[in-house]
């Protein structure tokens, strides 16, 4: 496990050897060199792409990336987009509602174990992606501690996973008396809760900044949602994390495109999941 002081000794010992690195330039015969970058396509496109073993209509989202400080992204709408299990090729049709969105039908079930497979065709380029669909291992319910006595008040924490997933909490208690007449943003929340490999250590995790913290009361129905992650979309989303939720902490990351399963210059992912979900009615 890599330690706090291990890494400014690091940073310490580098930043000692850079003026000797700098004489040694500039004490040497010098070249000017014309650099010429080959491309692979003047095309990022940016995927957003998941299919799971509920049957539902399984979505891609395309778009362009903005280059301008919280500029909107540019939806895609003239793509051709593929999902295949190996023996069978699904279309994804464009929803005009939504731009950008590419849905299968509503009756189309992913399979656990299976390999699936995104190809996208867009302005003459293709873009492919493959990801296996592991299994998921039964939830583990989150824990409670109460933190307000009058009225009671409870907060949820996670206890663990066995394996790499992410849990998601829907959080409900409008049906509540005194709850019933407030604004939805006062009597639903969601939490997300991510469980990665014991192997991997990533310092942003432990020295995160501090979150807003959800406060709900006995009788909140919630609903778990577990999904698996394979080893790629576990890369994926620590990746996302550091750029975002743990942004901002003791330890930011120089900033990057997370890891990706895409070809050809995209970005983002297309991830494979098996997902189980459970509703309890909250009561301690």
């Amino acid at each position: 496990m890599i330690k706090a002081n291990q890494i400014c000794f690091t940073r310490r010992f580098a930043i000692a050897i850079v003026p000797v690195l700098l004489l040694l330039q500039l004490n040497a015969c010098q070249e000017k060199v014309n650099w010429e970058l080959e491309m692979e396509n003047d095309l990022q496109l940016v995927v957003e792409g998941k299919i799971s073993n509920e049957q539902k209509a399984h979505e891609v989202r395309l778009s362009l990336p903005s280059y301008e400080i919280n500029g909107e992204t540019q939806p895609v709408r003239d793509a051709e987009v593929f999902i295949s299990d190996g023996d069978t090729v699904i279309q994804l049709a464009h929803d005009n509602d939504r731009p950008g969105i590419y849905a299968t039908s509503n009756q189309i079930r992913g399979v656990v174990n299976k390999t699936y497979g995104l190809l996208i065709k867009l302005r003459g380029f293709e873009f492919t992606a493959r990801a296996k669909m592991e299994a998921v291992t039964p939830i583990q319910a989150p824990d409670y501690n109460l933190v307000n006595e009058e009225p009671p008040l409870y907060e949820a924490y996670f206890s663990g996973s066995d394996e790499p997933s992410r849990i998601t909490l829907e959080m409900d208690w409008s049906h509540l008396p005194g709850y019933d007449s407030l604004s939805e943003d006062m009597n639903h929340a969601v939490i997300y809760g991510y469980y990665f490999s014991p192997l991997t250590f990533d310092v942003n995790e432990f020295f995160s900044p501090t979150r807003d913290r959800v406060y709900f009361p006995p009788g909140t129905i919630v609903t778990i949602k577990k999904e698996s992650l394979s080893r790629g979309y576990e890369e994926f989303l620590r990746g996302m994390l550091s750029e975002t939720a743990w942004n901002g902490g003791l330890f930011d990351v120089k900033p990057g495109d997370p890891y990706t399963n895409l070809s050809n210059g995209a970005i983002g992912y297309f991830a494979a999941t098996t997902v189980i979900r459970d509703t309890i009615v909250f009561n301690p």
